[in-house]
């Protein structure tokens, strides 16, 4: 139903919010009753053997499996809750914006169904009574029309989101239907993370169960929502945990429970994200550097904490989201970092996991930020030069031995003009940090992007001190450039 003005004028998305922070406070709470009752049966199972022990394993498994299938249907549930909050507030707020333009600034009345009138007429004793009349006239009707459209606008979002927690608590319902079926036979997946999602989301719960289980790593896959990828492969962690527990136990011991685990595979390639992208407003990827490892993840991982942080307190009111890409084979040394096949090989991968993100997003198309640190921009520069183009909105170069580009009109978005790249795309360097010396001393990489000749936005870094350090501080609580990132990745 098409709201009201009053109705406008009464909206608040706190309860949504509330509703949608109580669902995944009481799903922690479930989730670890259940993980406290799974430890102590499996004790049970150090001692009892046989085939009551083996049936009771097998149940276990099947309960267990089930619970973490409604805890992320729960979620689920949650995330439309937050994502109608965010969308609806957008569509209230501009409706209130019209109303409040047309009536304060303008003079009209704007009636509580929305038809707007011009004030009563003047009796026309020149030709600029005549003349005033004629404008407020055609004021109320242009009124009228942005009223209407930014009314129905509302109606649609409500609506849209009606169907979302429709489909969530049906999905939420069909658990307590038969048991998973086992895929025998090899299905053909979508490569495409558009066709994937599409695919996807016509699939029941217990489908995408049994295929999970003849691809137990399916969540590594672009294009599936960020709680399905997260649930798989938390599951499949504890797999890649039996054959290598000293390679996997640093993503075991660093995932919390705001986070998403994206991408986890055999060969060491992992994405973290801190908040859901698919209802993030704003979605930023960093991607690190040379060295990046598994084993290391942790001091990246708190780079993109901070830069999470920095865009919660630049944008209070938006969801944000901030996400660790180490969906590469990062060169192992500094002199490996000087080839530019590393990059090469990785940028149809960020190609791909960018166009996942762009399909799995609900609502509204989200500002998403990709962020390079180090050789990490050398990879964005592979992924953006050269016929090849990024589905997001904003590049940022940090510390950048070179992006293999002369000039910022080199690079390519998919949905940014060339000439305006130069709006689109930031840089900083620390005046201490010796990467510098790579594109302006060597020239490997191509052009410093952090020069202002280059043509993109430079902003400011604390300039360090002689030494390698400097290299890592841009995330340093008091250094200018974490609340220039916050801002970039917001939007502002």
């Amino acid at each position: 139903m098409r709201p009201t003005i009053s109705d406008v004028r009464a909206f608040s998305p706190e309860p949504l919010r509330t509703t949608s922070s109580q669902l995944i406070e009481a799903d922690r709470r479930a989730e670890g009753i259940l993980d406290a009752a799974r430890r102590s049966v499996e004790r049970e199972f150090d001692a009892w053997k046989g085939e009551a022990a083996a049936a009771a394993s097998a149940e276990l498994s099947d309960t267990l499996r089930t619970s973490g299938r409604i805890s992320i249907a729960v979620r689920n549930v949650a995330d439309c809750y937050a994502g109608a909050a965010n969308t609806l507030s957008q569509a209230y707020r501009a409706v209130s914006l019209i109303v409040d333009d047309a009536t304060l600034a303008h003079g009209l009345t704007v009636t509580d169904s929305g038809e707007v009138f011009p004030p009563a007429p003047t009796s026309p004793g020149s030709l600029a009574d005549i003349l005033q009349n004629d404008h407020y006239a055609e004021a109320a009707a242009t009124f009228g029309i942005r009223v209407s459209e930014a009314l129905d606008a509302v109606e649609r979002v409500d609506n849209t989101a009606a169907q979302a927690l429709a489909t969530a608590f049906g999905q939420l319902a069909e658990l307590l239907g038969p048991p998973v079926a086992v895929v025998n036979d090899p299905v053909n997946l979508p490569d495409n993370p558009a066709e994937l999602s599409k695919y996807w989301n016509s699939l029941s719960p217990s489908e995408k169960d049994a295929l999970a289980l003849r691809y137990p790593a399916l969540g590594n896959r672009d294009g599936l929502p960020a709680l399905d990828r997260d649930y798989y492969n938390r599951r499949y962690l504890e797999t890649l945990r039996e054959s290598a527990p000293s390679t996997y136990a640093s993503v075991a011991a660093e995932l919390q429970p705001d986070m998403f685990l994206l991408t986890l595979s055999p060969d060491g390639h992992t994405a973290i994200a801190l908040g859901n992208p698919d209802t993030a407003d704003n979605v930023a990827t960093l991607v690190p550097g040379t060295g990046t490892t598994v084993a290391g993840i942790g001091g990246d991982l708190q780079r993109t904490r901070a830069m999470y942080d920095a865009a919660r307190v630049v944008s209070p009111g938006s969801a944000n989201s901030v996400i660790l890409w180490s969906g590469y084979d990062s060169p192992p040394t500094i002199a490996e970092a000087g080839f530019d096949r590393y990059a090469d090989a990785a940028a149809p991968a960020l190609d791909a996991f960018q166009d996942g993100l762009r399909a799995s997003h609900d609502g509204p198309a989200s500002h998403n930020v990709v962020i390079g640190h180090s050789y990490g921009s050398t990879v964005i520069g592979a992924a953006t030069t050269d016929g090849g183009s990024l589905n997001v909105d904003d590049l940022v170069f940090v510390a950048s031995p070179g992006v293999d580009a002369e000039r910022v009109s080199e690079l390519r978005l998919d949905t940014t003009a060339e000439a305006d790249m130069g709006e689109h795309v930031y840089a900083t360097t620390a005046f201490w940090d010796p990467v510098q010396l790579i594109p302006r001393a060597l020239g490997i990489h191509g052009f410093d992007p952090a020069d202002p000749t280059f043509g993109a936005q430079v902003f400011a870094s604390a300039p360090g001190s002689p030494g390698l350090a400097v290299h890592s501080d841009y995330w340093n609580a008091e250094n200018p450039a974490l609340k220039t990132l916050g801002r970039i990745i917001s939007g502002k």
